[in-house]
């Protein structure tokens, strides 16, 4: 399939190998995409529990893309900064020539999830806000300064990764649950507003995934049940949660939102996919 030949493509939260954000570029680039990849690229010491891609990781994901289609652009940009997003924006347009789909995958947060899970009565102000910060106000700022080069292009898509963590219940993941659960009321607003402008706003929700992020979480959760390894951890969660009876990989979450990027969703907009083994059946 050459579903994106002639697109330029912008993914968030692409600097780590093995995760979502890279396999969506992979699979826009396999495709016949040009890619603009971004990530963070430096340690927040405010939060030393979240591990973000490097530099050198950002560029050999990038560089990677050309085993599949055209080498990437490597972007460092902290989604959270408005400057920064509207900087590497305007790069992305100068270098590849403009914009026609943005994979808003950037997410994360610390104290109330995904990795550490801290009660509502015991959590910091200061987690909370970096949480909805990272997995709620990137989108918005992503979103916000794509939309004008989206615009003229003609139009385009824009999809969002929220998260299965924010339509069941989980002790101690308010934050992350309640920011991704948000996207989705953002995806819903933003279909409507851009409908007119040609430009289809959609967006998925991973089920567990054998990511990094994933990895990491499931060491927390090991930690905190002496005797037990993040393995055994993972496969309790699985048995007992999933029919399909294990994790994703996360190619398989590339394949959902390619779809939604490409002409072949060209008739749905403000949906959100469940991508979860059947978890929430």
């Amino acid at each position: 399939m050459r579903r994106y030949e002639g697109k330029v493509a912008v993914v968030t939260g692409a600097g780590r190998p093995g995760g979502i954000g890279e396999a969506i570029a992979r699979r826009v680039a396999g495709e016949g995409g040009r890619v603009a990849v971004l990530d963070l690229c430096r340690d927040k010491p405010e939060v030393p529990r979240e591990s973000f891609g490097s530099f050198e990781s950002l560029q050999s994901v990038a560089g990677s893309l050309g085993e599949v289609g055209e080498k990437g652009f490597a972007v460092r940009c902290d989604v959270t900064d408005e400057n920064q997003v509207a900087d590497a924006m305007s790069q992305i347009r100068d270098v590849l020539g403009g914009i026609d789909l943005l994979f808003a995958n950037a997410g994360g947060g610390t104290g109330a999830g995904p990795v550490d899970q801290t009660p509502v009565s015991e959590l910091d102000r200061s987690a909370w806000d970096y949480t909805v910060e990272i997995s709620l106000t990137s989108v918005f700022l992503c979103a916000k300064h794509a939309i004008p080069a989206i615009r003229e292009r003609g139009g385009g898509a824009i999809v969002s990764t929220t998260s299965i963590s924010a339509y069941h219940g989980v002790p101690g993941l308010s934050a992350y649950a309640s920011a991704k659960y948000a996207v989705t009321a953002l995806t819903r607003d933003l279909a409507l507003e851009l409908a007119g402008d040609g430009i289809r706003v959609n967006a998925f929700a991973p089920g567990i995934t054998l990511t990094p992020y994933v990895r990491q979480r499931y060491e927390a959760i090991a930690a905190q049940n002496p005797g037990t390894t993040p393995e055994e951890m993972m496969d309790r969660f699985v048995s007992s949660r999933i029919p399909l009876g294990r994790a994703a990989e996360p190619m398989e979450m590339a394949s959902v939102a390619a779809f939604l990027g490409s002409a072949d969703a060209s008739f749905m907009t403000g949906q959100t996919l469940f991508v979860d083994g059947g978890m929430r059946v």
